[in-house]
C-alpha cells in the first residue's frame, strides 16, 4: 500500500482515537477532581460500556470506616473510591515519576548507597568470582548474619586482648600479643573441618596440637639443663611466633582512620537526610516513603562499620600461605624437640672466617642432620654465625604441605556459615592456665581440652551476638515498615509487604546458622533465600525511584481488607495526612529508632577498635627482634 493511500486510514484512526476514551497514566488529582464533578453532576464518565453519572457513582464510593482519620474531621468530606472503581475510574495504568523527580530521589537516596563498595570484597583474580558472589549473597541478603559472624569475632579479639593485659606482667607482652592475634586470624579461615570439630575420641587434631605449642610454647620459661638460656624449642618457636604475626599484621588491610572518618560522615549526612525527609512530610511530595527507604537500608552503615573495624586480610591466600608454613615449622620444631630431650643438648654451630665482610659466605645445613651433629671445625679462628637450627626439617620452597596443616580460603565475616570459635575455647581452656610452666605434654592435653570445647554447643555469648544483630536489622525493617503502614491508606501495601518479605527471607540463613556445620542442602536453601531477600530490596528501590507502587492495587493497600484495613483509595496530599491523620507519632517512633541504631553501633564500634589497636599494630621500621641463641629458618616467609 502506499503512503498516499494511507494517509486517510491513519486520519481515521487519529480522529477514532480522539472520541474513544483513552486512559493516560495515572494523575490522581485530575482523578479525584474528575470523581468530584461526577458526583456534583458537573460531568459523566463512559467506562467499560457503562455511563456513570452522580446517579450511579455511590456504587463506585466507600463509605466504611478510615483507620487513623481524626475524629473531628467528618467522615462525609473525605473522598474515597474502592479497589474496583479506582481501576474503573482512574485505569490501570502506573503514574511513574517524572524524570526529574527520578533524579532527585536517585542522588538523594540511591548515589549514597555506594558505601557498600566499602566492604570487604576480594580481589576478583582467578577463582574468586564464586566466592565474591556468595559473599554478596551473604552480606545483602542476610545482614543479620553477616553481622553476627562480624561482631562475635571482633568482640574474641576484644577478649584476647583483655587477656593479653591481664597477663602481661607474666609473659612478654608482644609474645602475648602475637599469640593471641594469630588465633584471632586463623579463626577467620577455612581449616580443615576436625580442627574445629574435634578429632574422634577426644583427640585433638594434628593442626591443633601443632597451633597449640606454636602459641604457647614460645611463652614457657624453660632453661637449657646446663644454663640459663631459654629452651632451643621455645626460642625457636618464639621467633617462629613473632614472625608469622608481623607477617599477618602487615597484611591486614590498611587505611581504617580515613574510611571510618569517610563512614562517620556519611552516617552524619544520611541522619540528617532522614531528619529532613521527615521534616518534609506534608509537603505533597512522597516524603514518607523517602523515610522509610532509608530507615530500611540503616543495617548497610551497620554491616560497613563493623566489616571495617574487623580488618580482613589483603591478600587472603598469602596470608594462608604464610600460616600454613608456620604451622609445618611449628610441627618440625615439636618433632625435633621430642627427638632430641634424650640426647645431649645440640652444641654452638661454628662456620670458618669470612673472606669478605661485606659479602659473607653462606653455609647451607642440611635439613635432615640429626640433632647434635657439627659442622666441622677448621683450625683457623673462628666466627660465630647464625644459620638455621640443625636437625629441623623446615618448610622449603619444594616442600608439600600435608593437608591435615593446610590452611584454606578466608572465610570471615559472614563470607559463609560456619561457627568460627576457635579464641573462645583457647581463651576457655586457658583461663586459669600458667603458660610459663607448661611442658610439651601439658600443651596436647590444652589441645585436647580445647578440641573438647570446640565439640560442645555455641557459648552463650555468641547467642546474645546472634540476637542482638538480629535485632538490629529488624529495628531497621520495623522502622521502615511503621512508617509505611501507617502511611493511608493505613495498612498492607506493596512496599510493607516487600519489607517483610525481606525481613522473613533474610531471617532462614540466620536460623540456619545456629548449626555449627550445617548441611550442604541448608547451605542451598541459605542461598535461594538470601537471593529472594536481594531481589526484595532491589524492588524498593524501584519503588523509590520511578513510582513503581503509584498504582491502584498497591496505594488501596487491598492486601490488608480482610483485616478490615485499607481497600479503597483517596486522593489527598500529604498535607491533609500529616494534619487529619494520627500519624505523626507512628511516623516519628520509626524515625528515630532508625536513626539511633546506626550512630549508637558506630561509636561502639570505634571504642572497640581504639581499645584493640594494640593487638594488630605492626610498624616496619620500629621491628626489633631479640637475639637469639639458635636460628630458626626463614625460608618460609618468602
Amino acid at each position: 500500500m502506499s503512503l498516499r493511500c494511507r494517509r486517510p486510514i491513519l486520519a481515521l484512526i487519529l480522529a477514532g482515537n480522539a472520541v474513544i476514551p483513552v486512559r493516560a497514566n495515572q494523575n490522581w488529582t485530575r482523578c479525584g477532581e474528575t470523581v468530584r464533578d461526577i458526583i456534583d453532576g458537573k460531568a459523566s464518565m463512559f467506562v467499560d460500556g457503562v455511563n456513570i453519572t452522580n446517579a450511579t457513582i455511590s456504587q463506585y464510593l466507600y463509605t466504611g470506616p478510615v483507620t487513623r482519620l481524626d475524629a473531628s474531621y467528618p467522615r462525609e468530606d473525605f473522598l474515597t473510591v474502592t479497589y474496583e472503581a479506582c481501576n474503573k475510574l482512574c485505569s490501570t495504568d502506573i503514574a511513574f515519576y517524572e524524570p526529574e523527580t527520578a533524579i532527585s530521589l536517585v542522588s538523594n537516596w540511591i548515589f549514597p548507597l555506594n558505601i557498600l563498595l566499602s566492604l570487604p570484597f576480594e580481589s576478583l583474580h582467578e577463582g574468586k568470582f564464586h566466592i565474591t558472589l556468595i559473599a554478596i549473597l551473604n552480606w545483602l541478603g542476610s545482614p543479620q548474619t553477616a553481622l553476627t559472624a562480624t561482631i562475635f569475632n571482633f568482640r574474641q579479639l576484644r577478649q584476647s586482648h583483655r587477656r593479653m593485659m591481664r597477663d602481661a606482667a607474666h609473659h612478654n607482652t608482644h609474645l602475648l600479643s602475637a599469640a593471641f592475634f594469630v588465633i584471632c586470624s586463623i579463626n577467620q579461615f577455612q581449616v580443615d573441618p576436625l580442627v574445629l570439630q574435634g578429632a574422634p575420641g577426644g583427640e585433638a587434631t594434628r593442626m591443633l596440637k601443632a597451633l597449640v605449642y606454636g602459641v604457647f610454647r614460645p611463652l614457657s620459661d624453660e632453661r637449657t639443663a646446663d644454663g640459663p638460656a631459654p629452651a632451643q624449642d621455645v626460642e625457636l618457636t618464639r621467633q617462629l611466633l613473632v614472625q608469622v604475626a608481623f607477617q599477618l599484621r602487615m597484611l591486614r588491610r590498611r587505611g581504617v582512620i580515613p574510611m571510618l572518618a569517610n563512614l562517620g560522615t556519611f552516617l552524619v549526612a544520611f541522619i540528617f537526610s532522614i531528619v529532613l525527609a521527615f521534616a518534609s512530610l506534608g509537603d505533597g511530595s512522597n516524603s514518607n516513603f523517602s523515610l522509610a527507604f532509608g530507615l530500611l537500608v540503616t543495617w548497610l552503615p551497620l554491616l560497613v562499620v563493623f566489616t571495617i573495624v574487623d580488618r580482613n586480610p589483603i591478600s587472603s591466600e598469602r596470608t594462608a600461605d604464610i600460616i600454613s608454613r608456620w604451622l609445618y615449622n611449628v610441627e618440625a620444631v615439636k618433632t625435633w624437640a621430642a627427638a632430641a630431650r634424650n640426647e645431649r643438648p645440640p652444641p654452638v654451630i661454628t662456620l670458618p672466617p669470612l673472606l669478605d665482610a661485606s659479602t659473607p659466605t653462606v653455609v647451607e645445613t642440611p635439613s635432615t642432620m640429626s640433632p647434635g651433629s657439627l659442622v666441622p671445625k677448621p683450625e683457623a679462628a673462628v666466627s660465630t654465625v647464625e644459620i638455621p637450627q640443625a636437625g629441623v626439617k623446615w618448610w622449603q620452597r619444594k616442600t608439600k604441605i600435608p593437608s591435615d596443616l593446610q590452611v584454606e580460603h578466608f572465610i570471615g565475616q559472614g563470607r559463609k556459615i560456619q561457627y568460627c570459635g576457635l579464641p573462645h575455647a583457647f581463651l576457655e581452656v586457658t583461663k586459669s592456665v600458667e603458660h610459663s610452666e607448661d611442658t610439651p605434654a601439658e600443651l596436647d592435653g590444652h589441645a585436647m581440652a580445647i578440641a573438647e570445647e570446640l565439640r560442645g554447643r555455641k557459648p552463650l555469648a555468641w547467642y546474645v551476638v546472634a540476637v542482638l544483630s538480629f535485632l538490629l536489622v529488624w529495628t531497621a525493617i520495623m522502622s521502615a515498615f511503621v512508617v509505611s503502614f501507617n502511611a493511608p491508606v493505613v495498612g498492607l501495601g506493596c512496599r510493607t509487604l516487600t519489607y517483610l518479605i525481606f525481613g522473613i527471607f533474610s531471617s532462614v540463613p540466620w536460623v540456619i546458622h545456629f548449626q555449627k556445620r550445617p548441611s550442604r542442602p541448608l547451605i542451598y536453601l541459605s542461598y535461594l533465600c538470601n537471593t529472594v531477600a536481594i531481589l526484595a530490596v532491589l524492588t524498593v528501590v524501584l519503588f523509590q525511584v520511578t513510582g513503581l507502587a503509584s498504582n491502584c492495587f498497591c496505594k488501596s493497600s487491598v492486601i490488608s481488607r480482610p483485616a478490615g484495613l485499607g481497600g479503597y483509595v483517596d486522593f489527598e496530599t500529604y498535607s491533609f495526612y500529616t494534619t487529619h491523620f494520627n500519624v505523626i507519632p507512628f511516623w516519628t517512633a520509626g524515625a528515630v529508632a532508625g536513626g539511633m541504631v546506626p550512630t549508637i553501633a558506630f561509636v561502639v564500634a570505634l571504642f572497640w577498635w581504639v581499645k584493640c589497636r594494640q593487638i594488630w599494630k605492626a610498624n616496619e621500621r620500629t621491628r626489633n627482634y631479640p637475639v637469639y641463641s639458635v636460628k630458626a629458618c626463614t625460608d618460609w616467609l618468602q
